[in-house]
């Protein structure tokens, strides 16, 4: 565990040292190890990859091929012509670029696919934390990767507590 977690966990545990307190704690990272349901996905996700790169491979090849070509006849191309070969090389530059950042980017295919393959997972996941944490009588569970706490008996939420003080001491009233 790093400092921030155990000071995290020494916060909680100093705020309810007057009340007998129950706090758990999972490692996320064994979870998605070791469930079967994750290792499915990452193999799914693996093979699409593996296609995509492959089909980026096979532009790059082509863009390869094509400046090659350019290079061994450029001295004999008219002006025109040339420029024709130039332009045509940076559009497959520039084609190659969108296909790997539309497939691999931030927002690429392969992110939103995997995003969408593990939110039924991560529910089955957060549910089941939900349900031993509920079962066991956890007051809280924290994730012990991250720090963060990944379940809590809703009576130890004090955000509308904190919000009503804040009313107060802004003279606003929210909702």
């Amino acid at each position: 565990m790093t400092i921030m977690k155990y000071f995290i966990l020494l916060i909680l545990l100093l705020s309810f040292s007057t009340a007998e307190v129950k706090i758990g704690y999972v490692d996320s990272n064994q979870i998605m190890s070791n469930f079967e349901e994750v290792r499915q996905i990452q193999v799914d996700l693996e093979k699409e990859q593996r296609k995509l790169e492959s089909e980026l491979n096979e532009l790059i090849t082509q863009l390869d091929s094509l400046q090659q070509d350019y290079e061994r006849q450029r001295l004999l191309m008219s002006e025109t012509r040339r420029q024709e070969k130039e332009n045509e090389i940076m559009n497959m530059k520039k084609s190659a670029e969108e296909f790997q950042l539309k497939k691999f980017g931030p927002e690429g295919e392969i992110y939103k696919k995997q995003n969408e393959l593990l939110k039924p997972v991560l529910k089955k996941i957060d549910d089941a934390i939900q349900k031993v944490g509920g079962d066991q009588g956890y007051d809280f569970i924290l994730d012990a990767m991250s720090g963060a706490l990944v379940y809590a008996l809703d009576s130890h939420n004090l955000t509308e507590d904190v919000m009503d003080e804040l009313s107060k001491a802004t003279g606003s009233v929210t909702d």
